[in-house]
């Protein structure tokens, strides 16, 4: 059995942190693979592969040819077969984000190659069906494939859409040099800094650290909103801006906002310094996201002890699909809250649910979806009644909110009456957050590479098993999976 990994790129970024560490796992499980790029990677790679290059299948660049071009799926479709020939017998084909539009011809090449009898894994980190119409591909998927997802939501929805074979494949976050150093380390390996235990506010640290990219399915608003309610001396830190124009314009505006506020939010820390030393200065880590495909910020922050061994708390917003799969294997996350209610007259209620209602119909017509859509505009008009989640109001809104709680004590009190966990939401942090200390190195062992290793190892052994004895392999319906996407429940302006 062999590997041909294939991607558009290896940009610094999620998806190519997974493949640089799904490399390393295959070669620990002794299973020959190699590399298909649509560009060369920025950086040499750390594990000894066959690496190929082909351009057709780098992202579309504007004036491309149109979604199916004949001739650029068959030079997608060639470098790939001549790849996995060159492997040998019972080579797997693991795609990674196949179905997201950023190739319109890469599902047409995955066809012909279907079409020839080829094993194709198709590995999706993200759906473009999830609320994502600029991404989605008319084109059909490919039959007779096997499907894996990273988290349980995605992979069962695959299943209920109709897929005959899903894995999940949670994504591998430690090597096992972070491993032996995290158990090895009696005081938890990163020495901290900062105002200390004797500080006036008493905390190890004076930053609660949103450790990410300023994208805006990160809803930074609520960060700000967060913020406001912090003594003095203490701080929310973003630790990097976005890398996309998209984001960009967003990100700007909370900037701007957060200074006419005077808020105690510090953007850029990652640009000033490491990653390991903002966690070090840091008294917990803040999550304010509502939307993620693996959940990494969940994870990755617990293997960063504190002072006293524990690890860091996790506080913020608890995106339930993602922690249910961390809690599955025996992990907790008691500081996060569900929702942040917004009162009434804080914000101009009927405009929001208007912008809503707009967004779901452009959303159901660029899917294609034929009308009526009377279901999913009822369920987005009800989303904006009072008391509606601040993480489902867009940027105007949030807007709108900050300034009315920054602005107006009586406001300010009306937010603490409808959520009184804000005056003291920062300590949440304490005995509750931590309580069990530190997980044992064998808890996060689960998401090594090398426990990533077998998982993979076992997924293409099943995939190849299902193909030799005939079994179905049909793919999921695309129309079955936007009904389960394309919901009220779902809608969260700043997740578009």
């Amino acid at each position: 059995m062999k590997a041909l990994v294939v991607h558009y790129h290896l940009k610094p970024g999620g998806v190519s942190t997974v493949i640089r560490r799904q490399l390393r796992a295959l070669r620990g499980e002794g299973i020959d693979c190699a590399l298909l790029l649509g560009e060369a990677p920025p950086s040499p790679l750390d594990t000894p592969c066959a690496l190929y290059v082909e351009p057709s299948l780098a992202y579309d660049a504007p004036g491309d040819s149109p979604e199916g071009d004949e001739t650029k799926a068959r030079a997608i479709a060639g470098a790939i077969a001549r790849a996995a020939e060159a492997l040998g017998p019972d080579t797997v084909i693991h795609v990674h984000n196949p179905t997201l539009r950023k190739n319109s011809s890469l599902l047409a090449a995955l066809k012909l190659l279907a079409g020839r009898g080829l094993a194709l894994f198709l590995h999706v980190h993200d759906l473009a069906e999830d609320w994502r119409p600029r991404a989605y591909s008319a084109l059909p998927y490919p039959p007779s494939c096997a499907w894996a997802a990273i988290n349980g939501r995605d992979a069962q929805r695959l299943k209920d859409a109709g897929a005959s074979r899903v894995s999940l494949l949670a994504n591998p976050v430690f090597s096992q040099a972070e491993l032996d150093a995290y158990a090895a380390s009696a005081a938890g390996g990163y020495p901290r800094q900062g105002p200390g235990a004797n500080s006036p506010t008493g905390f190890p640290g004076d930053t609660f650290l949103y450790p990410v990219r300023g994208i805006r399915r990160k809803n930074l608003g609520e960060a700000l909103l967060l913020s406001l309610f912090l003594p003095p001396g203490l701080r929310v830190g973003l630790t990097l801006p976005p890398s996309s124009p998209k984001d960009m314009p967003y990100f700007e505006g909370w900037r701007r906002l957060a200074a006419e506020l005077k808020a105690p939010l510090a953007f850029d820390l990652g640009l000033e310094s490491s990653l390991d030393e903002n966690y070090a200065r840091a008294a917990a880590v803040l999550t304010s996201s509502v939307k993620e495909g693996f959940g990494l910020s969940f994870l990755e922050p617990l293997a960063r002890a504190g002072s006293r061994g524990e690890s860091l708390p996790i506080l913020g917003r608890r995106i339930p699909y993602v922690c249910a799969d961390f809690e599955e294997k025996g992990l907790s996350f008691p500081a996060l809250y569900g929702e942040i209610r917004v009162p009434g007259g804080l914000y101009d209620e009927r405009a929001m649910a208007e912008r809503a209602q707009a967004a779901g119909l452009r959303c159901r017509e660029a899917f294609g979806l034929a009308a009526p859509a009377s279901s999913l505009v009822g369920e987005l008009a009800a989303l904006f009644a009072p008391g509606a989640d601040f993480g489902r109001l867009d940027e105007v809104a949030q807007t709108q909110v900050l300034l009315s709680v920054a602005g107006r004590a009586s406001c300010r009190q009306d937010m603490l009456a409808a959520n009184p966990f804000l005056e003291r939401w920062y300590q949440a942090g304490g005995p509750a957050a931590t309580a069990g200390g530190r997980p044992a190195a064998e808890l996060l062992a689960q998401w090594s590479e090398s426990a990533y290793g077998r998982e993979l190892r076992a997924a293409y052994e099943g995939f190849l098993d299902a193909r030799e004895s005939g079994a179905a392999l049909d793919p999921p319906d695309k129309a079955a999976l936007l009904d389960l996407y394309i919901t009220g429940s779902s809608f969260y302006a700043v997740g578009l």
